[in-house]
């Protein structure tokens, strides 16, 4: 029987949260991918090539731009809807944010943390007064092909399409660069860019399979996404804030 994870990073090598973004550089965690680089240095040599898809099945109005004030900087992102009032992005999108905020169609709207995991790089919100249709969690198939819907620093969605090429046991450093566990992870060949960072993985149901949360340096084409195991256990586990307000190394 095919084993769940086809592949295991046998080495440690540095991580790097190559999609999350800042008004300043600022390459973070780690995550085990050869070559990695940051998402920043990749835009501006001409590497990432993005494909709008007018003709995606978009799943509604339930993917927003998430953003705050960090420790140094502005950071922001992509989050997701996955209950009526929870919502779902990386950890490294709000680490040291106080007051995290969804953006929709110019309004901005409070977030108030729940639950934290710098380790699996997610975290859990909950919103007051704006709510929308969430989305359902389902497994990954490898090879399938899938879209990510994400928000860049702007504003603007961007819709792209990605290809699962094997789930993965993702080994290294947890956000903060401190010694973490594994995560169950999709590897894809995918072209991602700053604001990535949160962005759900769909399948042709428009079900969330992964979330993006970093992608390979060197001009390589792939990305890695936490898969929906992972979101399960972080919103069915005891809550955990204790290093949220840690800023990013």
């Amino acid at each position: 029987m095919k084993a769940v994870f086809t592949s295991i990073f046998a080495l440690f090598i540095s991580l790097v949260i190559a999609c999350s973004s800042s008004d300043e550089e600022s390459a973070s965690i780690s995550i085990v991918a050869e070559n990695s680089d940051c998402i920043e240095n990749c835009v501006t040599d001409g590497t990432i090539q993005l494909q709008e898809l007018g003709t995606t099945i978009l799943p509604g109005e339930s993917v927003f731009q998430v953003r705050g004030l960090g420790c140094n900087y502005l950071q922001y992102g992509t989050g997701f809807f996955v209950e009526k009032d929870l919502v779902v992005t990386n950890a490294h999108v709000v680490a040291g944010v106080a007051t995290p905020i969804i953006l929709h169609e110019g309004e901005e709207y409070d977030l108030e943390l729940v639950s934290f995991d710098p380790n699996s790089d997610l975290a859990i919100l909950k919103t007051g007064s704006f709510t929308q249709e969430p989305l359902e969690l389902d497994d990954a198939k490898e090879g399938e092909t899938a879209t990510v819907v994400a928000f860049v620093k702007d504003g603007e969605r961007i819709i792209s399409d990605v290809n699962v090429k094997e789930k993965i046991l993702a080994v290294g450093k947890d956000i903060f660069g401190e010694e973490g566990d594994s995560r169950e992870a999709l590897s894809l060949e995918a072209s991602i860019e700053s604001g990535f960072s949160g962005s759900p993985v769909l399948n042709s149901d428009s079900s969330v399979i992964g979330v993006i949360f970093s992608r390979s340096r060197g001009g390589s084409s792939t990305a890695y996404a936490v898969q929906s195991s992972e979101v399960k256990r972080i919103i069915e586990k005891e809550p955990e804030l204790g290093s949220s307000t840690k800023c990013m190394p």
